[in-house]
């Protein structure tokens, strides 16, 4: 393999929830429906302002179950820095990616939700599939059927080592944001959440590079499928662009503090909805990605949108 682009943004995607109770009221604010699913007035990680929930959600009543598919758009443009595989410790931002996405596909905290993966920019880039996303809106992995694949899962790491640099092709998020759009809201299976996860650094190349319209894109898609968007980073991302692009989403806001992630928003300010890993660590990863995997949850006030059946 070879080097690949700026740092990780993660963008994910997630739908209603479950657990509401006949009056329709959840105590926390969100309101509920008839058939049990949740508002989005409550946040999974607590106030706006970065402090604590109360805990409080639907009254359980209704047993719920809502695995998620995720949908990771993984930049491979050429500021990723130097190739490696899996296990490897080259300081590079691409070997800190996929020993990270390794640590998370294997984790048996993904146990029950699954994820499909694809690389930006395509081999093929041309200007032409920048306003269509042709050609991201499918997975490189796997090859549908299925449109995802059952975590935890090794079969992800032979391609993450295969895939090297494109040698060109700049970054073009808006390409990849409109690919990963598609393939979000025509592959969403009942009973799940889908969400959809961005990998880059936040520096757009090629393309529309307007931070403002690329977030509008994903406030477009969220507000014709209630699909979330989550963006996430490392260490040398633009964090100011993440939360820029990442305002789109419509993540939920989370304090800089979450679980063993001290910095979590990436400039030491929160609340935000932009996610930063650090250095790579996988086990920073899998705790990040625990986390968005929590907040997606549709059984949970808050939460992401269950797909009806």
């Amino acid at each position: 393999m070879k080097a690949f682009a700026p740092w990780f943004v993660a963008v994910a995607v997630a739908l209603a929830g479950c657990g509401g109770d006949d009056s329709n009221t959840f105590p926390d604010g969100g309101s509920g429906d008839d058939s049990g699913n949740g508002g989005d007035g409550g946040n999974p990680f607590g106030n706006q302002d970065g402090s604590g929930g109360d805990g409080s959600g639907g009254d359980g009543a209704n047993a719920c179950s809502a695995p998620v598919d995720m949908f990771i758009m993984q930049d491979r443009s050429g500021s990723m820095g130097a190739d490696c595989n899996i296990g490897a410790t080259t300081n590079s931002k691409w070997c800190h990616a996929i020993n990270a996405l390794s640590g998370y596909f294997n984790s048996p905290k993904a146990a029950g939700n699954a994820a499909a993966l694809q690389f930006f920019p395509l081999t093929n880039h041309t200007a032409s599939l920048c306003t269509t996303g042709a050609g991201y809106d499918v997975a490189a992995m796997p090859t549908p059927p299925p449109a995802y694949t059952t975590l935890p899962s090794g079969t992800f790491d032979p391609l993450l080592n295969a895939t090297n640099d494109t040698g060109g092709g700049g970054t073009p998020t808006e390409a990849a944001i409109r690919g990963m759009t598609k393939f979000t809201s025509g592959n969403r299976r009942g009973g799940r959440v889908t969400i959809g996860i961005l990998i880059t650094d936040g520096d757009p190349n090629g393309c529309d590079m307007n931070l403002t319209n690329l977030s509008n894109l994903l406030q477009a898609h969220f507000a014709a499928t209630t699909i979330r968007t989550y963006v996430i980073g490392m260490t040398g991302a633009n964090f100011a662009n993440l939360e820029a692009i990442a305002q789109g989403g419509n993540a939920p806001l989370h304090p800089d503090l979450v679980g063993p992630l001290t910095d979590a928003c990436g400039n030491g300010a929160g609340p935000c909805r932009h996610w930063n890993v650090g250095d790579g660590d996988p086990q920073a990863f899998v705790a990040a990605l625990a986390a968005i995997q929590e907040s997606a949850d549709g059984c949970k006030d808050g939460g992401g949108t269950i797909n009806p059946n």
